[in-house]
């Protein structure tokens, strides 16, 4: 068991072997007052220089952060008082502030002071609202405004949310009947044979089309040109994207926007019927039309 004195200060060790040595005096001059009369033999300079020893070996302050080495936790390391003389650690997870990356966060010694990154995305998982999808963006999320598990890279309708199967769309609410118009338009609308030009008798439901666009202002249409598998299939794709080229212009005509309308061709690439078959062929030479946001 040590018995020496600890002292946080300098001042405060040279107080208290002053006041030893003020206590010394008056017990021999209370000696010598009231005692023998035989003046016990002090020896005041041993005395002092023992004083003078303990207060050096008191004083050793090896980091200069002016606290002693004797009572100073991290005797080499530059610290305060308010640590025992160690430096900073907010988080307290033994890193100190002076080299911890995440002072703020407890982490590991071996990550710099920083929680794990499950991810490796940069952003630690205590920051990380998806610790387990790697995203270098401000939450560590994909970015995904409406929240409808599509990332907005991909998201046709980034503001609005719609299922995975829609493309981040949500589904376009439209009438029974407005339905059934866009299922007839697949047979109904009819062109000269090989060509683009559009049969006359396509006008009837190409018309309702528009009707239908003039109702839903915020609607966007996509049409899509299909053909069967007679002939050559690069030519097949180029009638059909005429085709839906085609019904585009029609509607242009009939005051829908174009920034409104998109038209694709596919060719014979997308058969929704056997082309084995005269039926099955008619079937798949075809338009469609998609109404989404």
């Amino acid at each position: 068991m040590n018995d020496k004195p600890v002292f946080k200060s300098k001042k405060e060790k040279i107080d208290f072997w002053i006041a030893i040595a003020v206590i010394a005096f008056f017990m021999w001059l209370f000696w010598f007052l009231f005692g023998s009369g035989a003046l016990p033999k002090v020896d005041l300079d041993n005395i002092m220089e023992k004083s003078e020893i303990e207060i050096e070996a008191q004083e050793i302050d090896t980091d200069g952060d002016g606290i002693s080495d004797s009572v100073d936790l991290c005797p080499t390391l530059f610290g305060t008082d308010d640590n025992n003389g160690c430096p900073s650690d907010a988080d307290g997870d033994g890193v100190f502030d002076e080299n911890d990356a995440c002072p703020r966060y407890a982490g590991l010694a071996s990550n710099n002071g920083c929680p794990p990154d499950s991810d490796g995305d940069g952003l630690h998982d205590l920051k990380d609202k998806c610790p387990n999808v790697f995203a270098q963006t401000e939450n560590g999320c994909i970015a995904d405004l409406d929240n409808d598990g599509v990332e907005d890279s991909v998201d046709k309708c980034p503001n609005k949310f719609g299922p995975i199967a829609n493309n981040g769309c949500p589904e376009f609410k439209i009438e029974a009947e407005e339905k059934a118009i866009l299922v007839d338009a697949m047979s109904s609308v009819k062109f000269k044979t090989g060509s683009a030009e559009l049969d006359p008798v396509s006008n009837r439901v190409l018309d309702k089309i528009a009707a239908m666009m003039s109702k839903y202002p915020k609607a966007k249409i996509t049409i899509k040109g299909h053909t069967d598998n007679v002939g050559d299939p690069s030519k097949n794709l180029e009638l059909s994207e005429a085709r839906a080229a085609s019904c585009l212009n029609y509607l242009k005509t009939k005051n829908v926007n174009s920034s409104r309308m998109t038209s694709r061709g596919f060719g014979e690439r997308k058969p929704i019927a056997s082309n084995e078959t005269p039926e099955g062929q008619r079937k798949n030479r075809r338009v469609e039309f998609e109404l989404s946001y």
